[in-house]
């Protein structure tokens, strides 16, 4: 039954109350503590020159990199396979998602799920 037919008491909010955007961002604060505390220090030494968090959609971790500039982004992209197992252990649903510079909204993105491609062709 499409959604515009439920009894608006049936139908989902039309946006997020207060408290959900709330208890998000302190999700979202606490993965990304989380994530520090149990990274491998040279990744944290790396992502020292980025802007990075980690956020939840559609209860999905999602790893949000924004590189300084390309050389720190080829860096980056260079460790996306260490970067997707600490996020694998969160969740085998999570993604990280690389940005090359501040200005560009072309972004590179990956599951977690998807690393053994990787893993792959960096021994093969």
């Amino acid at each position: 039954m499409p959604i515009f037919n439920l009894h608006p008491d049936d139908r989902p909010p039309q946006q997020l109350e207060i408290d959900d955007r709330l208890l998000r961002r302190q999700l979202d604060h606490s993965l990304t503590q989380r994530f520090r505390q149990q990274c491998d220090p040279d990744l944290l030494y790396l992502l020292s020159d980025c802007d990075w968090s980690i956020t939840t959609t559609a209860n999905v971790a999602l790893l949000v990199i924004v590189c300084p500039d390309r050389a720190i982004s080829w860096q980056v992209l260079n460790q996306v396979v260490p970067l997707g197992s600490e996020m694998a252990k969160f969740s085998q649903d999570a993604k990280l998602r690389i940005y090359p510079t501040p200005e560009m909204l072309d972004f590179f993105e990956i599951r977690v799920d998807e690393l053994s491609i990787y893993r792959e062709n960096r021994n093969g």
